[in-house]
């Protein structure tokens, strides 16, 4: 019976992908680029055949993108090179810089030589840096940290040589392979400070001094590091054994007679029964001090969870804090009366505050009010209200405190107080992607489609991770615009998880009494069936799709004032009459951009399907966006 809806499913996607072929024929390649792959198809060796000059876009392995140039027309840029295994004998010219656009360079198993040219650096959107297998060589530029938007970086199998003072600051890093190089010197600590590195390897680089930092499986004892980030000591091959020094020559000594041979054994067998006694003495006190010391510890986390941790310190979860003291401030009962309030929330109010001892760093403080130990007078509903706080807050520090994703907003600290409990966050200083749409439409900012756009696709890569990568898998249940923070970079960060819940391997859903959600995201079938499941979320996301396509919030009084008084509602209308044009923002009329606009309003359609199984998942939505063109 699945086979139909297979199929039905498979022809939806099918459908929007034939409307997503991009429609180049209009556009030519930008002009600089033009020039800057000429030099540098020549110089890696690409030979005619494989290449047309008058069209590099239709060349094998390169891809281009449609981006509006300064003087507001249209041009084609050049976003990916991929040329594995092709047996390229050339090298990597110092061109590459001019390839503004440029966010891959996939160049393994290839027989390339020469330097690295430090003009990469100029590629700031460079996301994906592949050289691996080729006969590069010379040190690599130190300046290569300043491309914060790199993901993969793989150098390995060259002859790369120098120290790794490249390693600095790749807060975006995924992978990190430098393996089988002529590197020296020692492999940085910085590393630890790339909060979404998941592996790396630095095996095969024989003048590297020290221990080599390995990725270590399993659970670690250092909690306040994530679990793929804790490094541990490879010495296996630093151990050496000299046995010329400590051998006998046993031809030389007598063979001990009958007598000596009982002595022997005498003596043998007190050695065994004192080697008894005392194992079992050790033992005992062993396990005596054991257990006075698991005793101890069950208490001491018994206390914390209870809230009642008082000289413990903060729970640091991020290296990016690097002492406890810096947080010293939060355990003073005026710790937050110079503070600025930016925010208020279901789980309490958000302050902003400067991270003492870090040049600067701003950080964002959230205060959870803990109910007070001795609640008698509290009404049966405040008592309530006030415990359900507190599980919410419980929840998003278990959660958050080791979820690393570059659309996740990471938790850097817990502090607990008697009364209270803070978490501390990195402040985004672009505030939440309901901020920003507010202030659009009061004239107080732009935000183009391509920003938009960008964030629809941050945010279903974070979904992605949470429902299909985390493991416990993860669901959000309160996914909105509020909860959606922009980074420096207009990256979508997926913010306040206190209403997420670990989501059982062996189960997809999770049941609880207590309403959670925002009116206007939340799905249809959760009223009837008070069961949260993934595609809940999914139907949330396509509410917020429908948002930054509409400009409107679910709460707008536009929709109070429209028959179907539900953004849901009217936006399955809209898009089945005449003129679904007129959902779209009017800040975005007029760009050229509106059949990409409609198709992610189809996208929303197909996120808000009432059917829970019709609904795609994280995963497909984000391919389905990501094969929009611009």
């Amino acid at each position: 019976m699945a086979v139909p809806h297979q199929k039905h499913h498979l022809f939806f996607i099918l459908f929007l992908l034939s409307l997503l072929l991009p429609t180049y024929a209009r556009l030519s390649l930008d002009h600089s680029d033009l020039k800057a792959f000429s030099i540098i198809q020549k110089d890696l060796g690409i030979n005619g055949q494989r290449s047309s000059s008058s069209t590099p876009c239709n060349t094998p392995g390169v891809f281009c993108e449609r981006r509006l140039s300064p003087n507001g027309t249209y041009v084609l840029k050049i976003t990916r090179l991929v040329f594995k295994s092709q047996r390229l004998t050339g090298f990597l010219s110092p061109a590459i810089g001019q390839l503004s656009e440029l966010k891959e360079l996939s160049l393994t198993n290839n027989q390339l030589v020469d330097q690295f040219p430090a003009q990469i650096v100029n590629c700031k959107k460079l996301e994906i840096l592949e050289l691996g297998n080729n006969k590069f060589s010379g040190e690599v530029p130190s300046e290569l940290s300043s491309i914060a938007s790199l993901r993969v970086l793989d150098l390995s199998s060259n002859l790369f040589s120098g120290n790794l003072s490249f390693l600095k600051h790749f807060p975006n890093l995924e992978n990190l392979s430098l393996a089988n190089n002529l590197f020296t010197g020692k492999v940085p600590k910085s590393i630890r400070s790339f909060r979404n590195l998941q592996s790396f390897d630095f095996s095969g680089n024989t003048f590297l001094e020290g221990p080599v930092p390995v990725i270590r499986k399993g659970e670690s004892s250092r909690p306040q590091y994530p679990k793929r980030y804790i490094l541990a000591e490879n010495t296996s091959s630093t151990k050496s054994r000299n046995t010329s020094s400590g051998s006998k020559n046993y031809n030389l000594a007598p063979a001990p007679g009958p007598s000596a041979a009982a002595s022997h054994k005498h003596k043998k067998g007190k050695r065994k029964l004192a080697g008894w006694l005392l194992g079992f003495l050790a033992g005992s006190v062993a396990g005596s001090l054991s257990g006075f010391v698991f005793s101890l510890l069950s208490k001491m986390v018994l206390a914390a969870v209870k809230g009642g941790r008082r000289d413990g310190g903060p729970a640091i979860f991020s290296p990016l804090i690097k002492r406890a003291e810096d947080l010293a401030f939060l355990e003073k009962d005026d710790g937050l009366a110079n503070l600025e309030i930016i925010g208020k929330g279901g789980c309490g109010e958000v302050y902003k505050a400067e991270l003492p001892g870090s040049n600067g760093k701003m950080i964002a403080i959230k205060k959870i009010i803990q109910p007070p130990k001795d609640a008698a007078e509290l009404t049966e509903e405040d008592s309530k209200l006030l415990h359900k706080k507190m599980r919410q807050i419980q929840s998003e520090i278990n959660t958050v405190g080791h979820i690393r994703h570059r659309n996740l907003l990471p938790l850097l600290a817990h502090v607990s107080r008697p009364d209270c409990h803070y978490l501390v966050y990195e402040l985004m200083k672009n505030g939440s992607l309901q901020d920003a749409l507010n202030q659009v439409t009061e004239g107080r900012r732009e935000l183009d489609w391509l920003a938009r756009h960008r964030i629809a696709v941050g945010v279903a890569s974070g979904l992605e991770y949470l429902h299909l990568s985390h493991s416990p898998r993860i669901i959000h249940r309160d996914l909105k615009p509020a909860n959606v923070l922009l980074d420096d970079s207009m990256e979508a960060r997926i913010a306040d998880f206190g209403l997420a819940k670990a989501m059982p391997d062996a189960k997809t859903h999770i049941t609880t009494s207590n309403v959670a959600g925002t009116v206007g995201y939340i799905a249809p079938e959760y009223h009837q069936t008070l069961k949260f499941t993934d595609k809940c979320d999914i139907y949330s996301f396509g509410v917020v799709l429908g948002v930054l396509v509409m400009g409107k919030l679910p709460s707008d009084e536009f929709f109070q004032n429209t028959r179907e008084m539900s953004l849901v509602k009217w936006m399955r209308n809209i898009m089945i009459s005449e003129n679904p044009r007129q959902a779209i923002d009017p800040e975005l009329m007029g760009n050229g951009l509106e059949e990409q606009m409609m198709l992610v309003l189809k996208i929303a359609c197909f996120c808000t399907i009432d059917d829970p199984k019709q609904r795609p998942n994280s995963k497909d939505v984000r391919c389905m966006l990501l094969q929009i063109k611009h």
